[in-house]
């Protein structure tokens, strides 16, 4: 029996105008993901709705709506957000940047961090914080990545200061942390063009060698397939335990526009991991690709003016709640736009 071609939800449903700046984090709230974090150059962090407070997916889109004023502003940043990491209870999240410090907030309270990991000790981070995860058994550590080239391990519960362990393997910048749903492994890409898999429990590390400097990870949920996003164009889907790239998009020889040479570009997969998402340097759209066949499912035009997308992020539906998946994307001009499927 044949597979039904997957498609691109392309039918927007909310537009975040909030920031001030450029996105360089997007991340859906745990269980469900009725609410969207924003990061953004404007040093700030929003919290906002995901889909507007109604039902109605095509009424609301054709209502054109507008978010352009979060729910919570979070601003204790010194410096431009780049990554934000929600914990599974929802009721905390971490934010890093410029600043050096892994923050950690209390969703409900924003008038200042519950802590700051890095800023206390001299084993902190020494230079810009690309990315951040949770990670352990009840999201009780969290885990960060930078320009010092090393990963540092905190743990949320104790009051010490000192991180938990420092990986110092790469040679060059950190760009993007995965965490498999295993609770004993993370995944870590560098601008050494350099996938490490690390098994904490075991204390060893995996290293697969990638064509160009690596700039972003997704994990897929069996954790044996990592999506890597890389400066020469592609992206690709690897089999994390043969160390074998299982497919590349967009396919040898058919780059369909798509441009990534120079920055960093978010990509995941997405509607059940049976897509590929990703923005682009030059020309404001998102791409999707077939997981099984490689193949081009369609783009959509997030950015009229053809700015940089930087970001995507993509939020799984749930029967249960009647809801369906909702991605996101955002970029250099500071809009988030919201689409979800119009079946």
């Amino acid at each position: 029996m044949s597979r039904a071609k997957a498609k691109l939800p392309s039918s927007l449903v909310n537009t975040l105008t909030t920031h001030a700046g450029p996105i360089n984090a997007i991340t859906f709230s745990s269980l469900g993901g009725t609410y969207i974090l924003t990061g953004s150059s404007d040093r700030q962090i929003h919290l906002s709705r995901a889909e507007p407070p109604t039902s109605d997916t095509h009424t609301a889109s054709k209502a054109s709506l507008s978010t352009t004023r979060p729910i919570q502003k979070y601003a204790a940043h010194g410096y431009p957000v780049l990554d934000i990491a929600v914990a599974q209870d929802n009721q905390t999240f971490a934010s890093v940047g410029g600043d050096r410090a892994v923050f950690l907030w209390d969703v409900q309270n924003a008038e200042g961090t519950l802590r700051r990991f890095g800023n206390n000790t001299s084993q902190g981070h020494t230079s810009r914080i690309n990315c951040v995860a949770f990670a352990g058994e009840g999201h009780s550590v969290l885990v960060s990545g930078s320009d010092d080239t090393s990963v540092r391990l905190w743990d949320v519960k104790s009051r010490d200061a000192k991180p938990l362990m420092v990986l110092e393997e790469a040679k060059d910048s950190i760009a993007s942390i995965a965490v498999p749903g295993n609770g004993h492994e993370l995944v870590t890409g560098s601008v050494d063009g350099r996938l490490r898999s690390y098994d904490v429990r075991m204390g060893r590390v995996t290293v697969d060698v990638m064509p160009a400097p690596v700039t972003s990870l997704d994990v897929a949920r069996d954790a044996r397939t990592v999506l890597v996003g890389t400066l020469d164009g592609r992206i690709r889907m690897m089999d994390r335990t043969e160390g074998t790239c299982l497919r590349a998009f967009p396919p040898e020889g058919n780059v369909e526009g798509y441009k990534n040479d120079s920055l960093r570009l978010k990509s995941c997969f997405a509607l059940n991991e049976s897509l590929v998402l990703s923005g682009s340097e030059n020309d404001g759209h998102v791409r999707a690709w077939d997981v099984l066949t490689g193949k081009s499912v369609g783009k959509v035009d997030i950015s009229p003016a053809g700015k940089l997308v930087s970001v995507v992020k993509w939020r799984e539906g749930s029967q249960a709640q009647g809801r369906q998946g909702l991605w996101a994307g955002g970029g250099v001009e500071g809009v988030v736009k919201i689409f979800a499927s119009t079946d």
